[in-house]
């Protein structure tokens, strides 16, 4: 019988993949499918999307179950306008944000204990003053390509050994996590704690 509980794409857009497509005829990763629903060139690096959000989110694409994927669709207008918000508060943010939900869904939380500790110093840091702070911002690029990208593919490595359920649900709510903290203000206030639960899915608005 065929199932009918899988999320329909509207015509005209992609569907959802695992890895690099060279059109979309061949499908799309969720940075290619925001790229088409945004009208830009077909890319997985599009310019609309933060990039720190967008290396995440194509972590997330490639660890998600066939049946799980396509309800990844549902980030792909907010991942769309958060180029906007670059900035290197926002960058520790995001970061932190993904991996504090990992942690908090992760069969093996400890695997992410250095992971979630270092990326809370890093926002303390770069929101702080004087010459060390800003030097931190500075070398922004640095970290996302660096570090930063470290504790993200940590963050989706650690939800691998979920079942294929409670996995898929676990890299949305990740995802979730940090796209909601790409979003929120800047602010120089304290991390949260690692145990607070990020936002859901279906709590983000385009």
């Amino acid at each position: 019988m065929e199932r009918t509980d899988r999320p329909v794409v509207p015509d005209g857009l992609p569907r959802l993949r695992a890895g690099w497509h060279a059109s979309p005829e061949q499908g799309a990763c969720l940075m290619e499918y925001v790229s088409v629903l945004a009208g830009t060139s077909f890319d997985d690096h599009p310019r609309c999307t933060d990039p720190t959000l967008a290396a995440l989110a194509r972590l997330v694409n490639d660890a998600s179950t066939d049946d799980g994927r396509p309800l990844l669709a549902a980030f792909a207008p907010a991942l769309a306008g958060t180029a906007r918000f670059r900035d290197a508060r926002r960058t520790a943010a995001v970061v932190h944000a993904a991996v504090r939900a990992a942690a908090a869904a992760a069969e093996h939380p400890a695997l992410l204990r250095r992971h979630l500790a270092r990326a809370g110093r890093r926002c303390v840091r770069v929101a702080g003053t004087g010459p060390r702070a800003g030097l931190a911002r500075w070398l922004d690029p640095l970290y996302r390509q660096g570090p930063g990208r470290h504790r993200l593919e940590a963050a989706v490595a650690a939800l691998w050994d979920l079942p294929g359920p409670r996995r898929d649900a676990a890299l949305r709510a990740t995802l979730a996590a940090a796209v909601a903290a790409a979003r929120a203000p800047v602010t120089g206030g304290p991390v949260p704690s690692a145990h607070a639960p990020g936002p859901r899915p279906d709590q983000l608005q385009a």
